[in-house]
């Protein structure tokens, strides 16, 4: 959820958690070319997985659009933090309504307010 945080705040997202961190943290988990399959990963509901596979799309679409952008300036100059934060915002709220799950024990539903 904090990348989705980051990603719904528009440019203030890039500038809270810098350029890097602001494309880097959703990849981290959400990433087609990893060898885990999140889209399998039964925590997430297929409306979760539809919102999250979205922002993904929309991240790899920036980056592409945006190879040459080395500061947080330039990469909120291309645009792309405004265009990408509704479904950012989106996916965060799909999220926040189910809430968390526990890091210290396995559960089926999340039992934590988001």
């Amino acid at each position: 959820m904090k990348a989705l945080e980051a990603l719904s705040k528009r440019d203030n997202g890039v500038r809270g958690v810098g350029l890097v961190e602001y494309v880097e943290q959703l990849f981290d988990v959400i990433d087609d070319d990893v060898p885990w399959h999140w889209r399998e990963w039964t925590c997430f509901t297929p409306h979760e997985m539809h919102a999250l596979a979205e922002v993904q799309r929309l991240l790899r679409a920036a980056c592409t659009a945006t190879p040459d952008a080395q500061s947080e300036k330039q990469f909120i100059g291309s645009g792309w933090p405004i265009r990408s934060q509704p479904s950012a915002r989106q996916a965060l709220e799909a999220m926040r309504a189910r809430g968390r799950l526990r890091e210290d024990v396995e559960e089926e539903r999340p039992s934590l307010p988001a």
